[in-house]
């Protein structure tokens, strides 16, 4: 399975799942898991939770910022491990604030037993679609070619000697790439960083039914929006 799809199956996952279990390391050391929702739709990079000023889990990532996330859902299941850190800013609290709140945190979002952790996700270790799968976030994070493609796991990187469309200037193997050279003429880094995005031109590459299209269509956009 190429990266760009795992992480277009990974986001439709952590976008609809109900629970999740987020590990931290106590103060004394023990690892503690607990049981909590996104504030908010997530992706791979990272989320947001939140939980009580005095609570177990923002003491203990005040002490160790180490922390993990694992999302279950059906047979797939997802592991993020990353870091932590409590955010008490008051726009970012009333950005995430959800009305059911109000039966955790009484006085509202000005409750100083609200606050907000921070995930933002290093590596992953995935078993989605009876296929195992674990990389870095620092694997894909960086833009690698035009169209969000991640030159990682294609299958032409070493079968025809690929570099590329960005280190070949818009020429990798097969000869010269249209949406490269639309990138090139605009001065773009990526197609994410264009107002017309998604245009029909990227449409036929990352939701069409080609052979070499995203499975599961939109594969490349999502990366792209990352990026972007």
């Amino acid at each position: 399975m190429k990266q760009h799809d795992i992480i277009k199956k990974v986001n439709d996952i952590l976008k609809d799942v109900q629970n999740i279990s987020f590990a931290t390391i106590t103060p004394d050391g023990y690892p503690h898991v607990a049981t909590r929702t996104f504030c908010k739709p997530t992706n791979i990079l990272g989320g947001y939770i939140s939980t009580n000023t005095s609570g177990n889990l923002a003491q203990s990532i005040t002490k160790n910022n180490k922390a993990s996330i694992c999302a279950s859902v059906g047979d797939d299941n997802i592991t993020l491990v990353g870091t932590a850190k409590i955010v008490y800013d008051k726009k970012i609290k009333e950005k995430l604030w959800i009305d059911w709140f109000i039966n955790h945190y009484t006085q509202g979002i000005d409750d100083p037993e609200y606050c907000i952790i921070e995930f933002t996700t290093e590596r992953v270790s995935l078993w989605v679609d009876r296929e195992i799968a674990k990389f870095n976030i620092d694997s894909f994070i960086n833009p690698v070619s035009y169209c969000g493609l991640l030159c990682t796991t294609c299958d032409f990187v070493k079968s025809n000697n690929c570099n590329g469309c960005i280190a070949t200037k818009g020429n990798p193997f097969y000869g010269e790439c249209k949406i490269a050279k639309c990138c090139l003429e605009k001065e773009l880094a990526h197609c994410g960083q264009c107002d017309k995005m998604p245009c029909d031109m990227l449409k036929e590459y990352s939701c069409g039914d080609g052979e070499h299209c995203d499975k599961p269509k939109g594969s490349r956009l999502e990366v792209l929006e990352m990026w972007k």
